[in-house]
């Protein structure tokens, strides 16, 4: 019996594929060992034509664009500035058009933009530290290394690299904006349960890198003007507490290097990439040859779920919480909400409640 399977593990092989949007030129060998801001690929992105649809980033399909316009044809503008606003009523319930990138208005139509992008040299980073392994001819490379890996579930601002600072006690605590200061600069903290957006704003004017909590608010998604923190939610959308065992190796690299990748999965990869490399992960990983020949050389742990195995609950009431699995019914069973389905008793710690297949997941 196999369920889908999330990787959380304090100590494993890892196999990182890195891959440029567009043809370029690898910088590295087969071999070599790298760190997780070592450049191994680059790129020269050309000119480019982007169009913004102006109209539906105000709400108004008949938008009269000479009265919302703040640019002319033209005008340079830089990434996320606001380039058109409805005039009028509250200013913070206004609602703006920015340009996705810096560029120059090309045309203004009706209901549209059109942006000519600059031309601009791409830099692909290691991410992680680790060995190359395979090298892709002119797009980019496979990495090998071994640490700790946690897949999340979502989160939003691309890839970070620096130092994590646990700033909570517990997977439950909520990390306040008064806890941020300019000491944690740089930094990635691990802040709980959640966050609003006013602790994300001030982490923001911290400088702060990133922030790993157990779930956020989907309005994070879109907030206006958006922030540059990176965020990774391990647990998902909604106000779910981090799980307790993630936490607890989280807690294991306070202090150390980490990687992070913010990404909701839904929202499409870039060209090039699968699901898979943009999948929300959080990393801390060695580049030691040593330590990832012992690795290797173990045997991989059966995924076949059985008594014993740690699983994490997908849906319903326990929804977020992990723990093992303390009996596997040979009949279906009814569930607390009454439906009557192939489950597992889970031992949840406070509780060890019937749980559906269908609401697990195996962690590996």
């Amino acid at each position: 019996m196999q369920l889908p399977e999330r990787k959380i593990s304090a100590q494993s092989k890892v196999t990182l594929r890195r891959v440029l949007p567009l043809p370029g030129e690898v910088l590295v060998q087969r071999g070599q060992q790298v760190e997780a801001l070592t450049v191994v690929a680059r790129a020269h992105a050309p000119h480019r034509y982007r169009l913004i649809n102006v109209a539906r980033q105000l709400g108004q399909p008949q938008v009269e664009m000479e009265q919302v316009m703040l640019k002319a044809e033209g005008d340079a503008v830089k990434a996320h500035e606001v380039i058109a606003r409805v005039q009028g009523g509250l200013s913070f319930l206004q609602r703006a058009a920015r340009a996705p990138t810096a560029g120059q208005i090309a045309a203004i139509g009706p209901g549209w933009v059109l942006l000519e992008t600059e031309s601009a040299l791409v830099e692909l980073p290691a991410f992680i530290n680790g060995i190359i392994a395979r090298v892709i001819p002119d797009r980019g490379v496979v990495i090998e290394a071994s640490g700790a890996v946690i897949e999340a579930a979502c989160g939003f601002g691309g890839e970070t690299y620096g130092p994590l600072k646990r700033l909570v006690n517990n997977s439950s605590d909520i990390l306040g904006h008064e806890a941020i200061d300019e000491n944690l600069r740089n930094m990635i903290i691990l802040a709980g349960r959640s966050l609003d957006e006013e602790t994300l704003r001030q982490a923001e004017a911290a400088q702060v890198r990133g922030v790993i909590v157990g779930s956020i608010d989907t309005a994070l998604l879109n907030l206006d003007p958006p922030v540059k923190v990176r965020v990774v939610a391990t647990e998902g959308f909604g106000d779910i507490p981090m799980s307790p065992y993630t936490f607890g190796i989280l807690g294991t690299l306070d202090g150390k290097e980490v990687s992070i990748r913010g990404h909701t999965p839904h929202l499409a990869p870039l060209p090039g990439q699968t699901q898979a490399d943009s999948q929300p992960i959080i990393m801390a990983t060695s580049n030691k040859a040593s330590a990832l020949a012992a690795l290797s050389a173990e045997k991989g742990s059966s995924s076949v779920l059985a008594v014993g195995s740690r699983v994490r609950v997908t849906a319903g009431q326990y929804l977020g919480a992990s723990g093992t699995i303390a009996t596997l019914p040979p009949q279906p069973r009814a569930s607390a909400s009454g439906l009557v389905a192939p489950g597992a008793i889970v031992n949840l710690g406070e509780a060890s409640p019937y749980i559906p297949l269908a609401n697990l997941e195996q962690v590996v």
